[in-house]
């Protein structure tokens, strides 16, 4: 079954972020991710959150250890706190 990940993050520009997330994007095709959306919080734009449909927790761990490191460096997250959560359609 599926799983919805959402990772939230503060970031110091949100338009790199963004950027770095749209190159990001056909990566997660190929480990079986699909986008749901990048979003910043109304009351603190700098609060940005991604979600994520993965086929599984465990291809979304192999996208992350293969291309994380490389995705904080674009992005100008490196140091950063993420905050993720799993979710299970009920």
């Amino acid at each position: 079954m599926s799983v919805l990940v959402q990772m939230r993050v503060r970031v110091d520009d949100v338009a790199r972020f963004k950027t770095a997330y749209d190159q990001w994007l056909p990566k997660i095709g190929e480990y079986g991710g699909k986008s749901i959306g990048l979003y910043s919080a109304e009351n603190d734009p700098s609060e940005v959150s991604l979600l994520e449909e993965w086929e599984s927790h465990d291809q979304m761990h192999e996208a992350s250890e293969k291309h994380g490191d490389e995705f904080n460096e674009m992005a100008g997250t490196v140091g950063k706190d993420w905050e993720t959560r799993i979710w299970h359609k009920l």
